[in-house]
């Protein structure tokens, strides 16, 4: 949930600390430090995230370090485990090619396809560059099977 509404990588969700995490119940934020090429932002948090996390926390084993998730052992969580855990989510879920890159380019595709401009995009996702983001609005085949409908006269 936390990475198909807010984009992040899968290293920055393995680095999240338990402080990174603002919430209440109108809104919420994540604090991303040292994403790619080190760089800082605050990405907000939709409910369905918030009420994700709010569950997770409340269950959160007790552990002697303050990393937002831990794996099996009480250790944090690292970016080989959460790609095996959406793997096998999926798995269970009878959904295929999803991994969690795949989670955060769906991210950015519901972003533009909801008209979101692409600089706000490029924000939310840690982007410096547009060009970068771009290749979140490479239409897709429905997307091109739309827009040719949209003409049809009846």
């Amino acid at each position: 949930m936390l990475m198909l509404h807010t984009g992040l990588r899968v290293s920055e969700v393995s680095n999240l600390r338990i402080g990174d995490v603002s919430i209440s119940p109108r809104k919420g934020e994540i604090v991303v430090r040292g994403g790619k090429g080190e760089k800082f932002r605050t990405v907000p948090l939709n409910s369905n995230v918030r009420n994700a996390l709010k569950a997770y926390l409340s269950v959160r084993p007790s552990v002697n370090h303050d990393h937002l998730f831990v794996g099996q052992r009480g250790e944090r969580l690292r970016p080989t485990g959460i790609y095996y855990l959406v793997k096998r989510y999926a798995y269970d879920a009878r959904i295929e090619s999803i991994s969690p890159h795949t989670l955060r380019h769906t991210f950015g595709k519901n972003l533009v396809d909801a008209g979101v401009p692409l600089d706000r995009v490029a924000t939310l996702l840690g982007h410096s560059s547009l060009n970068t983001t771009c290749i979140y609005t490479v239409p897709s085949q429905a997307d091109l099977q739309d827009a040719v409908e949209r003409i049809a006269t009846g």
